[in-house]
C-alpha cells in the first residue's frame, strides 16, 4: 500500500477488464464461486527498478449481492492459470477490497484512503486468505465494491497476469449467520502503511480506541520480509487477541520471502467494548535497514453486548523457527522504488 497516495489522480472505472465466474458449485445453504479478474498488463522491469501496474478499480463484480461472505481465497495467475510469483518475476504488492457503500472503522471519509469505503480484505504476495468460524459472514447487499491492486514485476520483459479467487458464500436470507464487521489496524494508518526500521530487532505499537462492543472472531497481520509477527490486543482488559506470525520458507515460488502468515479463527477470540484500546505490535529483525516496512492486522468484530457467548479459544501453538530456514531475507524485493 505504499502506493495508495498515488490512487486519487488514477482511479479508474474498469474497462476492458473480464470479470466473471470461472466456476460455481452449491449445496442447500452454501455456494463457492471462482472469479477471475484481468487481464492486467505489468510493464518489464528497467535495470533495478521493477516494472508496477498500480491502480485502483471502481468496481469489483461479486459473485453474489444480498449475501453473507464467508471465505476468500486470492492468487496471482498466468494466463494458462499456473502461479504468478517471485520465482517468475511477479509478485503481487497488494490486493484490498472495499465497500463504497460503508464507511470505514478507522479511517474517516476525509483522509483518501477512508474515501474509498470500508476495507474488508486483504491479499499480499503471501496470499494468505480470510475466513471465519462458522455461521459468521461479511454481509453484502447492493453494495459496490471495488480494489486496490498493485502488481510488481522483475522481468525484463512485460507480463500479463489475472487475479483469481475462490469465494464461500451464502445468498440471505441465511438465518444461520451473523454479520463481521472489519477493523482495519495500520502502523501507518489512513496513509501509506509504510514506515522505516534500522537492521536489528524492533518493534511498534500503534492504537485505536473502539468505536465498538462485540467479540472478535478473525484477525491475520501482514508483514514485509524481516518481519516477524503483530501482536493484538485490548490493551484496556490486558487480554491478547491474536499473534500474526509470518512464515518463510514454505513455498519454492516465493524464493525464500514472507510467504503466509497465520491467522486467528474462533467464535471468542476475546472481546471489546466502545471506548477500549485496541493495538497492534509489529516486530520486524531484518539484516539491512528497511525504508518500506509495513505492519498491519485485519481483525473482524460480531457487534453484540453478548460478551460471554462463544468459548474461549485453544492456547496458541510453537511461534515459526526465527530466524527462518535459509536466513532473513534482505526484502529488497518489496522496495517500490515509486515514491
Amino acid at each position: 500500500m505504499v502506493m495508495w497516495r498515488r490512487w486519487l489522480p488514477i482511479i479508474i472505472v474498469l474497462l476492458g477488464v473480464t470479470l466473471a465466474p470461472v466456476r460455481a458449485s452449491a449445496d442447500a445453504a452454501t455456494h463457492t464461486s471462482e472469479m477471475r479478474w484481468g487481464p492486467f498488463v505489468v510493464p518489464a522491469a528497467v535495470g533495478d527498478r521493477p516494472g508496477v501496474l498500480d491502480t485502483v478499480l471502481s468496481a469489483l463484480p461479486m459473485p453474489c449481492v444480498n449475501c453473507y461472505l464467508t471465505g476468500i481465497k486470492v492468487d496471482l495467475v498466468f494466463e494458462d492459470g499456473r502461479p504468478a510469483n517471485l520465482d517468475q518475476g511477479v509478485m503481487l504488492h497488494h490486493f484490498i477490497v472495499f465497500n463504497s457503500a460503508r464507511p470505514d472503522s478507522t479511517c474517516g471519509p476525509d483522509t483518501l484512503v477512508g474515501s474509498l469505503g470500508e476495507r474488508f480484505f486483504m491479499a499480499y504476495n503471501d496470499r494468505t486468505g480470510t475466513a471465519f468460524p462458522p455461521g459468521y459472514g461479511y454481509h453484502l447487499a447492493a453494495d459496490r465494491v471495488g480494489a486496490a491492486i498493485a502488481v510488481m514485476n522483475h522481468a525484463d520483459r512485460a507480463q500479463v497476469v489475472h487475479i483469481e479467487a475462490k469465494i464461500d458464500y451464502a445468498p440471505d436470507p441465511a438465518p444461520d449467520l451473523k454479520p463481521v464487521r472489519p477493523v482495519w489496524l495500520d502502523e501507518n494508518n489512513c496513509r501509506s502503511s509504510a514506515y522505516p526500521v534500522l537492521a536489528g530487532p524492533s518493534h511498534r505499537v500503534w492504537r485505536w480506541p473502539s468505536t465498538m462492543t462485540g467479540r472478535v472472531l478473525a484477525a491475520r497481520g501482514h508483514l514485509h520480509d524481516g518481519g516477524i509477527k503483530v501482536a493484538f490486543a485490548n490493551e484496556s482488559t490486558g487480554g491478547r487477541l491474536c499473534t500474526s506470525y509470518a512464515r518463510y520458507g514454505t513455498n519454492p515460488a516465493s524464493t525464500g520471502t514472507v510467504d503466509s502468515m497465520s491467522t486467528c479463527v474462533w467464535d471468542r477470540l476475546g472481546t471489546v467494548r466502545a471506548g477500549e484500546v485496541l493495538s497492534i505490535d509489529t516486530w520486524y529483525d531484518p539484516p539491512e535497514d528497511q525504508p518500506d516496512v509495513m505492519g498491519v492486522l485485519l481483525a473482524f468484530v460480531y457487534e453484540t453486548d453478548d460478551l460471554a457467548g462463544g468459548t474461549a479459544p485453544p492456547p496458541e501453538g510453537p511461534p515459526p523457527p526465527w530466524p527462518p530456514p535459509g536466513g532473513v531475507p534482505s526484502g529488497h524485493r518489496e522496495h517500490h522504488h515509486q515514491h
